[in-house]
């Protein structure tokens, strides 16, 4: 067997995961050229790519699967970048308020930068507020 041949296997078998409810483990891209590639497998002769593509889109349970992995994997990315504009968005908020309390509490020979850093050296609150930031 090529290594084509167990690419599509091994996405083919992801597939049908998926569409018991697992999460993916491959992109949309990647589902997508698993279309392309079982196109090109299952083309009978004197038949292109491009009408197997088409034939198989309409009657093929394979396809199907291909198409709904790549719907799944298309999902889990957008929901994985929410997830990361949250925390972007979090981390911000959680930065500026440190900011702010080592703007408040530093002492008179202080600048911001050296008041939050005494601050995350002595400070129970700043060192939790910042292991949150770092997630």
């Amino acid at each position: 067997m090529n290594d084509n041949n167990r690419n599509l296997n091994a996405i083919l078998a992801d597939a049908e995961r998926v569409s018991k409810g697992a999460p993916p483990r491959y992109t949309r891209d990647q589902a997508e050229s698993a279309m392309l590639d079982l196109a090109t497998r299952e083309a009978r002769p004197g038949e292109g790519v491009c009408n197997a593509y088409a034939r198989l889109c309409k009657s093929d349970a394979r396809m199907d699967a291909l198409y709904g992995l790549a719907q799944a994997a298309d999902m889990a990315q957008d929901a994985q970048a929410e997830q990361l504009a949250k925390r972007a968005t979090r981390n911000e908020k959680v930065w500026e308020l440190m900011v702010k309390g080592a703007h408040n509490n530093r002492r008179a020979d202080e600048s911001v930068e050296q008041a939050l850093d005494r601050m995350l050296r002595t400070d129970k609150t700043y060192q939790d507020a910042y292991a949150l930031y770092c997630e």
